[in-house]
């Protein structure tokens, strides 16, 4: 629902799996992880009019634990060409402009994971997920008219979807891939498909070495507007959705990336570092808050919500109930911030909230625990763990879903598209490869993936009433 003007500066890396040692002549598929391009330097399918450039499922996604075989391709459809596959190097040789769309925007998926995409940005009520080439056609399009090189999407990591080829990489190599059965080849593709999803879990909490510069004061999101975001999914009220938007809505909105994207491409000042403010408030609360919620001694509440809310408190002041301290405690971390965009003054109200509802909730434990001579301990204690369980349900920081170290043979697994079961999403824990295979009930898999027989899903969900239109796309590379 959110999408950030973005550089990729100069000199960076980024890989390509294909086919073929030509450089693509439109349109492509680039990652930024060695082990997500090697997935896909293999052969590919033939297409009945055998066009070179068009894209290739690569293997079969990690936790499918379905193989490729020829009598599973689609109907009507030439078999899978195996064989080698090339990968390419390429660098940056200027400031790439991008557009980062935010979430698992690469997963074709029917749970509104490409409703950003399709319905914000195309305006296409009627794509099913599994359209992804004429998706990136339309992106392309759109960057075209913007004046920019690509997007970044998330799967397994992060990819770009790279307009032109020819215009800001240079290719450093495209080094051939040995054939399935040829020596130097990996005996296990499984294994391969594991280093993939751990060299994502590296990632996860950014791409990192500052191969991805984000204008966070440039940001727009559909939570900016009085939008419909309604999930029509009972089951999943808290994922968004923009199937009940109208399209005069979606054309405001795109306007305004559109106009934030132009000032980030021409614009010389630096953004406000809104994760670095992020990063402050939540390193300050993370892990005292739920050693909070979890002890029974009251000693420990009181001296952490001491600790914490000290700094803010002025103990000369004499007006009643720490008004002007809570006032601190709510600004304290926002500061340093000089707001300059109209997108600036949005964040920063969303984090003036965020942090008002955190320092409630601490001054609320601070009256049960510390201002109350006569509480009632066990009482004390229960309350101020119910308020603050109430404030991390709320908060639900990332932190709290990390596993933690894990062995070399395990990866820190969370369900990223198509792997992972529901537990996964809910409560990530380390897996190793034999504990991965076959996981992937957690997504819903409209149409069919080549070569390989999903499970059974829901239809996918158009708006509108409108059909969706059946479409033979195959997955692309990298």
């Amino acid at each position: 629902m959110s999408l950030f003007p973005a550089v990729i500066p100069e000199g960076v890396l980024l890989y390509h799996g294909t086919h073929t040692r030509d450089v693509p002549k439109g349109f492509e598929w680039l990652a930024f992880e060695i082990e997500h391009a090697e997935n896909f330097a293999r052969g590919r399918w033939r297409r009945p009019n055998d066009t070179d450039g068009e894209p290739h499922p690569g293997p079969p996604h990690f936790g499918m634990n379905m193989p490729l075989q020829v009598d599973e391709a689609p109907p009507n459809r030439p078999p899978f060409e195996t064989g080698e596959g090339h990968l390419h190097i390429y660098q940056a040789e200027r400031p790439l402009n991008v557009l980062y769309i935010d979430g698992t925007a690469a997963g074709k998926t029917d749970m509104g994971t490409v409703d950003t995409q399709d319905i914000l940005l195309a305006g296409n009520m009627s794509r099913v997920p599994m359209d992804d080439w004429r998706r990136a056609e339309d992106l392309c399009a759109l960057g075209q008219k913007w004046k920019i090189d690509g997007f970044i999407r998330m799967e397994p990591g992060f990819e770009v979807i790279y307009c032109n080829f020819t215009d800001g990489l240079r290719l450093v190599s495209a080094n051939k891939r040995p054939g399935m059965d040829e020596p130097g080849s990996v005996d296990n593709m499984w294994i391969t498909s594991f280093e993939w999803a751990r060299a994502a879990a590296q990632r996860y909490n950014g791409i990192g070495s500052s191969r991805v510069l984000l204008d966070y004061s440039s940001m727009v999101s559909a939570f900016f507007y009085p939008i419909n975001l309604t999930n029509p999914d009972p089951k999943r009220p808290e994922l968004p959705r923009l199937l009940g938007a109208t399209s005069e809505e979606m054309d405001v909105v795109r306007e305004h990336v559109a106009h934030s994207m132009a000032r980030s491409v021409s614009s010389g000042k630096a953004p406000v570092d809104w994760q670095g403010v992020t990063d402050m408030v939540v390193t300050r609360y993370a892990k005292r808050l739920p050693l909070i919620a979890q002890t029974d001694s009251i000693d420990i509440i009181r001296s952490e919500v001491n600790g914490l809310l000290n700094i803010y408190i002025d103990y000369a002041e004499t007006d009643d109930g720490f008004m002007a301290a809570r006032q601190r405690c709510t600004e304290f971390y926002l500061q340093p911030v000089q707001v300059r965009t109209p997108e600036d003054k949005l964040i920063y109200a969303a984090f003036e909230n965020t942090s008002a509802t955190i320092c409630e909730a601490l001054f609320k434990a601070r009256q049960l625990v510390v201002e109350d001579p006569d509480v009632d301990e066990s009482e004390a204690i229960n309350a101020v763990k119910q308020i603050i369980n109430d404030l991390m349900e709320m908060l639900r920081w990332s932190d709290w879903k990390e596993c933690g170290p894990c062995q070399p043979d395990e990866v820190c697994f969370v369900a990223m598209w198509p792997m992972g079961n529901v537990e996964d999403h809910y409560n990530p824990t380390c897996r190793n490869i034999t504990d991965i295979n076959g996981r992937h009930d957690y997504w819903r898999f409209p149409g069919r993936m080549p070569g390989h027989r999903p499970p059974p899903s829901l239809p996918p969900a158009c708006a509108n009433g409108q059909s969706c239109q059946e479409h033979d796309d195959l997955n692309e590379e990298l």
